[in-house]
């Protein structure tokens, strides 16, 4: 099963991410963005995992969070990983609460690193969507910088989740398998 470690988000803040990406719709670019339903910020990816190794990611998750209390996280901040030249994905930054959501993050990539190693540092995100070529980048880049400030809003983060993804043709299905909560 392929399974990852992720923080819900607020529903005022799902809304105001799914209005941008209508704008970002409008500029005519090649991508497929995430549906609303799906939408969340990832801490930890760990791909395909044997059904056997579910308790121990479980028991793993909550030992990384030991010590991490409840939180707020603004969301804000669009940006995009790749280049100019090449936009590969359209995301959501975070900015205040962002030292503790790294640090929880950074946790769960050493304590999971087992599962699945990394090799770089965790960058906690909101997708917003994968860019699958370069059509109207111009339009797509003016679209990024005016929403470079953009701030969708603030949450506070008392849970993270296991998720199970299931891939299809009609894009992938999340189901929450196990909640861990922060004290």
């Amino acid at each position: 099963m392929r399974l990852f470690i992720a923080l819900d988000i607020t529903e005022d803040i799902r809304e105001r991410a799914c209005e941008i990406i209508e704008d970002l719709k409008s500029t005519g670019c090649d991508a497929k963005f995430t549906e609303k339903e799906n939408l969340h910020m990832t801490l930890k990816f760990l791909g395909e995992v044997r059904e056997e190794d579910v308790k121990a990611i479980e028991n793993a998750t909550e030992n990384a969070i030991k010590g991490i209390e409840p939180f707020m996280l603004s969301v804000e901040g669009m940006g995009y990983f790749g280049n100019p030249k090449n936009i590969q994905t359209l995301w959501i930054n975070t900015k205040e609460g962002r030292e503790v959501l790294m640090k929880l993050a950074k946790r769960l990539n050493f304590a999971l690193d087992h599962i699945r190693h990394e090799g770089r540092e965790p960058k906690p995100h909101l997708t917003l969507g994968r860019i699958r070529s370069g059509r109207n980048r111009d339009k797509l880049l003016e679209a990024i910088d005016k929403n470079k400030d953009l701030k969708l809003g603030n949450m506070e983060v008392n849970e993270i989740k296991l998720k199970k993804s299931v891939l299809s043709n009609e894009g992938p299905t999340y189901t929450d398998l196990k909640a861990f909560t922060l004290r």
